[in-house]
């Protein structure tokens, strides 16, 4: 299989599994989403959700927000990785927000790199989700990923990785792309164990290749494998309710 069949394989297998997919953060509004992404760094989607509706309902927007204290932010994120310096980047990017933007988040991923707590993976999440622009942001769920199955080749920064997927994936695939990595590697290509078994992309995967015998990846014929459900996860379109989740079985 040449790294073209396989971008394709994968492609069209996302596509009729989990054509919805979504991020899993819940917000309203361009600025609550920037506020979950920054507070989602080296944190899981549902921790942040669960902390993200009280931040919310204090500080509804920029304005409010930029307002806060340290003192006032910092008991509602103790409970999110680097409390300290994510209560500091969301204040300076609250009232960067009001002093250059006039209260609203750019879409632009140069003007947003210029918010405190916003790097390119950010800035990358915030103009995908929001604007569906074809920026791919690499955490460690793509980066994972896209190295073992193998859509990237000796890619060793998220930069590389995010260059070598932008080569091959469709422009107008591309935010949804993010998201069908992302999901992936969260529930199914998981860091430690693989699910190999529940994988749908056992016959592209050069992982599976290597671990479980590479005549399979070679062949249209897929092995005989115990089958589970995966989780599939659709847009949510407002932070209340809570979104829900279908489960699909892959075939």
């Amino acid at each position: 299989m040449t790294r073209k069949e396989r971008f394709q394989f994968v492609l069209d297998y996302f596509s009729k599994h989990n054509p919805d997919a979504a991020t899993e953060l819940l917000y309203d509004d361009p600025y609550q989403l920037l506020v979950a992404v920054i507070l989602s760094a080296q944190c899981t989607d549902k921790r942040v959700n669960m902390t993200t509706p009280a931040i919310f309902e204090r500080w509804p927007d920029a304005g409010s927000m930029a307002k806060a204290s340290f003192d006032e932010l910092f008991p509602y994120i103790r409970s999110i990785s680097y409390p300290n310096n994510k209560t500091k980047h969301l204040i300076g990017m609250a009232q960067m927000l009001l002093a250059k933007f006039g209260g609203q988040v750019p879409l632009t991923v140069e003007e947003l790199v210029q918010l405190p707590g916003v790097g390119r993976k950010t800035a990358n999440v915030i103009t995908s989700v929001v604007d569906n622009q074809p920026n791919m942001a690499v955490d460690t769920h793509v980066f994972r990923v896209a190295a073992r199955i193998g859509l990237t080749v000796n890619a060793k920064t998220p930069l590389a990785t995010e260059k070598q997927l932008l080569e091959f994936i469709p422009r107008d695939m591309v935010h949804i792309a993010h998201h069908w990595l992302i999901l992936h590697g969260r529930y199914v290509c998981v860091a430690r164990t693989p699910k190999c078994a529940e994988c749908g992309l056992q016959q592209a995967c050069k992982y599976f290749a290597k671990h479980y015998g590479a005549a399979v990846a070679e062949t249209e014929r897929l092995p005989v494998v115990k089958t589970r459900t995966t989780r599939t996860v659709k847009s949510p379109a407002k932070s209340k309710p809570a979104a829900k989740r279908t489960t699909k079985k892959l075939k």
